[in-house]
C-alpha cells in the first residue's frame, strides 16, 4: 500500500467516522425529542382529565342547585332533560363533596 493509498484509507476513514457522529447527534437528539413530546402529552393529558372532572364538578353542583330550587329531582330531571336517577346521583356526588370539605356541615335528606 503506497503512501497515497493510506493517505485516502485515512480520508474515507475520516469522512466515516464523521458520518457517524453526525448520525449519532441526530438519533441522540430526535430521541430526546420524542421523549419530551411524551412527557408533553401525559401532561397534556392530565390537565384534560383535571378540566373534565372540574367541569363534571361545576355541573354536579349547578344540577343540584337546579334541584333544590325546584324543590324535586323529578322536575329538575324533566328540566334538563335527562333522568331523575342521574339528577340524584349529581346531587349525592355534590352532597358527598360537601361533607368532605366540611364535615360539621350537615346536609338534611329534605334539601332535595
Amino acid at each position: 500500500m503506497g503512501a497515497s493509498e493510506r493517505a485516502a484509507a485515512l480520508r474515507r476513514a475520516r469522512d466515516r467516522q464523521a458520518r457517524i457522529e453526525a448520525a449519532t447527534a441526530g438519533v441522540v437528539a430526535a430521541r430526546g425529542n420524542v421523549v419530551r413530546a411524551g412527557e408533553a402529552k401525559t401532561q397534556a393529558m392530565q390537565r384534560h382529565d383535571e378540566r373534565i372532572a372540574a367541569a363534571e364538578v361545576l355541573c354536579e353542583s349547578e344540577t343540584t342547585r337546579l334541584a333544590k330550587a325546584c324543590a324535586s329531582a323529578e322536575a329538575a330531571a324533566e328540566i334538563l332533560g335527562i333522568s331523575q336517577r342521574e339528577v340524584r346521583r349529581m346531587v349525592k356526588a355534590e352532597r358527598t363533596r360537601q361533607m368532605n370539605r366540611s364535615p360539621r356541615m350537615e346536609l338534611r335528606d329534605d334539601d332535595v
